[in-house]
């Protein structure tokens, strides 16, 4: 009985190391493994791992022909030093990282390029990558992303205006790490009002935050007339009653006169503090301003171009105060010539009996500024502020303009060069 045992155990060991051969020379090298580690097999199970990275390193270039770079680095990384596995999994990684930039997922692109330091074409990859990472820095920041965004425009470098987008995005970053600063958008700072509950007050301007902030959001400045006189809050008061929705509105109290550049950028801070309280970032707002406060409207174009990188797109001058007659605030030659070079459209709400040959509209005109006539059937001064803020106006200029104004009050005639 005891030779029997012994005999069909030699006989099991036997047929099983014949198993392992056979699914060996078939192919299955995991399975022929799993037996020829049973059988303590040492030179088998040697031949199954050799045969098994021999399987994966053919795999992962086929793989890689097909482009299917994720899956061709997952078979490579466990290879090691095996052939030019290493290689292979750096150009794998260089491949994957250009597809991720050509599919629109940049930042990921970004990261695995900078994974593979001095690998041929990467140094140029990123270079490359930079227009994509600008733009895809601005989408963060105005989904509240901020920090992310200033990761990206830091490595822009150069490129456009990504030291401001930078310097801005750090600046709101330190405010709002500032426990001991109080947000405007603070409930202690709400301004009481019939009309809107999401309006603030801080020393500076009267803030009106729209009711759920998103990318989508807009943004207005408006400058206040008289001269450095306190806001005539009847103006807030219109606008209140018909604001422009999903929209941050900064109404400044006072214009600083004759300081037109230091007023541009209080407002433009102000606006900027606000949109960072709210989880949002500026990068095109919209600015108006009544009678006097007309003058620094137009000049904000340019400072908000040059120190805040914020793009202007529309001036709504209303009703400009002494009837152009302010030597010292129209914008001079210069002035005009870069308005004009910026593109900002200035639309004059005047009465609609207004010559417009002023020469100081004409200086305008003349250095290639976009200059609109706005004629305005209620010639009150003061109306005529009423009616461009409480009639939805602000709204319209918000947008495209090229939809029908509303209040049937005003007719439009482009001023152009004689």
């Amino acid at each position: 009985m005891f030779g029997t045992v012994l005999g069909l155990r030699y006989y099991q060991r036997f047929d099983r190391a014949g198993e392992a051969d056979r699914l060996y020379a078939a192919g299955e090298f995991e399975a022929a493994e799993t037996l020829y580690r049973e059988l303590e097999n040492a030179e088998g199970i040697q031949r199954c791992e050799d045969a098994m990275r021999e399987q994966r390193y053919l795999e992962a270039q086929r793989l890689l022909e097909a482009g299917d770079y994720e899956s061709a680095a997952v078979l490579l990384k466990p290879l090691g030093e095996y052939k030019e596995s290493k290689s292979l999994l750096r150009g794998c990684e260089f491949l994957r990282a250009n597809a991720l930039a050509e599919s629109g997922e940049v930042e990921r692109a970004r990261q695995i390029y900078q994974t593979l330091g001095d690998y041929p074409g990467c140094e140029e990859a990123l270079k490359a990558l930079i227009p994509a990472l600008y733009d895809r820095a601005m989408a963060l920041a105005k989904e509240g992303e901020t920090e992310r965004a200033c990761t990206l425009w830091r490595e822009c470098g150069d490129y456009k205006y990504s030291k401001k987008y930078f310097e801005r995005g750090e600046r709101a970053l330190t405010l709002l790490a500032d426990g001991n600063r109080k947000k405007l958008n603070d409930p202690a700072r709400r301004f009481d009002n019939p009309f809107n509950q999401n309006t603030y007050l801080c020393d500076e301007a009267y803030i009106i935050f729209p009711e759920e902030p998103s990318q989508d959001t807009r943004f207005f400045l408006y400058f206040p007339g008289g001269r450095d006189e306190e806001l005539y809050t009847e103006f807030l008061y219109y606008y209140l009653a018909n604001p422009a929705p999903d929209t941050l509105a900064v109404f400044l109290i006072r214009n600083d006169l004759p300081d037109m550049e230091g007023c541009c950028k209080k407002g433009l801070r102000v606006l900027d503090e606000a949109a960072a309280d709210c989880g949002l970032f500026v990068d095109e707002a919209l600015t108006a301003g009544s009678s006097l406060g007309a003058y620094p409207a137009l000049q904000c174009p340019i400072v908000a171009r040059r120190d805040f990188a914020v793009k202007i797109p529309c001036v709504l001058a209303l009703d400009p105060g002494n009837g152009w007659n302010e030597p010292d605030l129209i914008p001079t030659m210069a002035q005009c010539r870069e308005l004009a070079q910026i593109g900002t459209h200035l639309y004059l709400f005047q009465p609609t009996w207004v010559d417009m040959s002023i020469p100081q509209v004409a200086r305008m005109i003349n250095s290639g500024c976009w200059v609109m006539h706005a004629g305005c059937l209620h010639d009150d001064h003061e109306q005529i502020s009423y009616d461009v803020l409480g009639m939805g106006v602000i709204d319209w200029a918000l947008g495209d303009r090229e939809g029908h104004c509303p209040g049937e009050i005003f007719t439009f005639r482009r001023l152009k060069r004689e």
